[in-house]
Order: structure tokens, then sequence, then C-alpha cells
């Protein structure tokens, strides 16, 4: 029996060690190997873990912080506008966490806010939720953030609207963006291959060399005459080169 107990406990253990070695987001299966009806053995295989569901409250509230640092340091200073990020924060758990969200925003408020009283807290999150409660879209988020485009850029914002640039435009803005970032690694592709930049191309096209103009004829003449091309000392010393039929 104590045998049995000790290979169960160092199975466990290399167990243990193999999931510690093994990447984060991988998960490893096994899967069978077989030829028709005839089952050769398995394999270990792995494969991506899903992620977890995206949280849209956690999302914009991580967004919100990074700006707030961004502004701010680690902690809001006392101003006659800093309780605008209570108001957000309370607007947007209200939404999440519903009965429990006034000490979601008291957590978070003492945290970045801890210069400010519960009681004034308390009165924002009435005001806030109560009084005069309206969903705030992405848009209406950036406002009240007063979050720009150029600033909202910086920082990666995704989930936050910008107050100058309405969301057709930043979506206009951003299919522009994919467009060249598409065209740039295409060019890094061609170039990989060794394909010339169009630049380098017509820097020698013949377009630009003009060699017929050199025997004083014209292309459609140098082509039929099989495209001689013409001595670059010849060109500097004498002009134009006479050029028999």
């Amino acid at each position: 029996m104590d045998r049995l107990v000790g290979t169960d406990e160092a199975t466990q253990s290399e167990k243990r060690a193999e999931k510690a070695d093994r990447p984060e987001g991988l998960a490893r299966d096994v899967a069978a190997i077989k030829i028709g009806d005839c089952l050769l053995g398995y394999k270990a295989v792995q494969r991506r873990m899903r992620a977890s569901r995206w949280n849209h409250f956690r999302g914009r509230m991580r967004e919100i912080e990074k700006l707030i640092r961004h502004r701010h340091g680690d902690i809001v200073p006392e101003a006659d506008d800093a309780l605008i990020y209570v108001e957000v924060i309370a607007s947007l758990a209200l939404v999440e966490f519903k009965k429990e969200f006034v000490e979601v925003v008291l957590g978070w408020a003492a945290r970045w806010l801890p210069w400010a009283g519960k009681g004034d807290i308390e009165e924002v999150i009435y005001e806030r939720t109560k009084v005069r409660f309206s969903p705030l879209s992405a848009d209406a988020l950036g406002h009240a953030l007063h979050l720009s485009y150029v600033e909202r850029s910086a920082l990666n914002i995704r989930t936050i609207g910008a107050f100058d640039v309405p969301k057709r435009k930043r979506e206009k803005l951003q299919k522009e963006k994919r467009r060249q970032r598409d065209r740039s690694r295409k060019e890094e592709q061609r170039r990989a291959v060794g394909a010339r930049s169009r630049a380098d191309y017509l820097a020698h096209s013949l377009s630009a060399a003009r060699p017929w103009e050199a025997f004083g004829i014209s292309r459609r003449t140098w082509e039929r005459r099989g495209k001689p091309m013409p001595d670059p000392a010849t060109i500097s010393d004498c002009g134009s080169i006479s050029l028999a039929a």
C-alpha cells in the first residue's frame, strides 16, 4: 500500500511540474492517431486556451486609471473637477454591480482620491446615480473626462471616445491607419523577396534616362533600331549622336 501511495505522489508531482513548465494560455490534450479503424497510438498536443470573458466595466475602469496615471500620477490631486472620476465610475459600477455598486465606488475612491471624505463621495454617488443617471456611451464618457483624440491615441484607449473627434470620424481615421499599416507590411514583404521600390524603379527607368534623345531620334525609332545605349563619355563630349538607319 505504501508503495502505491508513493507512486501516486510521484505521478502527481510530475504532473504539477509539467503544468508549471507549460506556457501560459496553452492547454495540453491527448489525440488519438488512427489509420481507418486501426488505433496506432496517442500523442500529446497543445491548444490555446480560450481567454476569459471580457468585462466591459473592468476594461473601462482600467483605462480610466491609465488616464489618471498619465494626467496626475498615483493619486488624483484635490481640485474642483477631481470628483468627475468618481461620477463616471459610479455610473459604470451601477450598471455592472447593481445594489452592491456603492461599496465598489467607495473602495475605488479611497484608492485614487484618498483626500476625499466618505460623505462627499456618497453625495456624488447619489447625485449621479439617483438624481441624474444616464448610461454613459463611449463619446459621453470622453466628453465627461475631456479626453482628446490625441491623448486617446497616445494612451491606446479603446473603450472611451474623444470629445473633439466623433465616432464616425474616428472609424475613418482608424480605417486609414489600418490601410497604411497594411501597405507598409506588404512593402516590407516585397523588399524581402528582392523587389525594387517604386522610387528606385523610376530613377532607373527608360522614361527617366531617355537614351533616344542622345541620338536625336524618337523613342519608337530607337526601339526599331534595337535600343542601342549611348556611351556616357561620348554624350558629354559631343552632345547628340548620329545613328545611321
